[in-house]
């Protein structure tokens, strides 16, 4: 009598037959949208970043200063990975054989790479500069985390940005987006602050939960939007 063995269901195996023709795809895919990217605005708002964190060692020895340093790149950061979604061949690549959600993720991807290295050599630059008990003070996890959902926003705001310029504008709409939400939450009540101080261990508690509301929401519209043509095409 043969042993029963289980068996792939044919949904099984649609799945995985679609999942190894997508990991087939990237690694060609990969090289191209690394050069179709607008990588300089990212590369350059990166550089600055790091030399507006560098003017710490110009600084006394404060952690909200520091703290103030790296929000200040982190927002920088966010301006230049808006461009990286830009297509200005985005009449041609529309008919790419490739889905657009994954070249959209691959540029995605390479952009998050690139910021949070940068964002560790700010980090490693604080760290240099400030005395250790002073550096050890900083809540990194909260930062980090506060660097990601702004990054996620940004993404989202693009993806908005592509949905209804034809593929072209996104940079503006997500750089600009970004930039005035920075502003906003820096300028809201003590109540509603997303942005604490270092020593403010109530305000670090208070402010997590809105920056998860944020977060979950551009995670939301980013799912949404990645694998929608710009408006006007097929």
């Amino acid at each position: 009598m043969r042993p029963l063995t289980p068996r792939a269901t044919p949904n099984h195996h649609t799945a995985s037959v679609s999942i190894r023709r997508t990991l087939r795809t990237v690694r060609p895919l990969l090289p191209h949208e690394v050069r179709a990217a607008r990588t300089v605005p990212l590369l350059l708002a990166v550089l600055v970043g790091t030399l507006i964190c560098a003017a710490v060692f110009l600084l006394p020895p404060d952690p909200s200063g520091a703290v103030v340093l790296l929000r200040f790149a982190t927002v920088l950061a966010g301006l230049g990975l808006a461009f990286v979604l830009d297509d200005p061949a985005s009449d041609m690549t529309t008919a790419c054989p490739s889905p657009c959600w994954l070249r959209r993720l691959l540029r995605i991807v390479g952009g998050l790479m690139a910021l949070i290295t940068a964002w560790w050599l700010d980090i490693a630059l604080l760290a240099m500069a400030l005395p250790a008990d002073v550096h050890a003070g900083l809540p990194l996890v909260d930062l980090a985390a506060e660097c990601l959902i702004l990054a996620l926003v940004t993404v989202a705001l693009a993806l908005t940005g592509l949905r209804f310029t034809r593929g072209l504008g996104g940079g503006l709409l997500g750089g600009g987006g970004v930039a005035f939400l920075a502003l906003v939450l820096a300028m809201l009540p003590a109540e509603f602050a997303f942005y604490a101080d270092p020593d403010d261990a109530r305000g670090w508690a208070e402010s997590l939960p809105r920056w998860r509301v944020l977060g979950a929401a551009a995670l939301a519209l980013t799912v949404f939007l990645l694998p929608r043509q710009p408006s006007g095409k097929r």
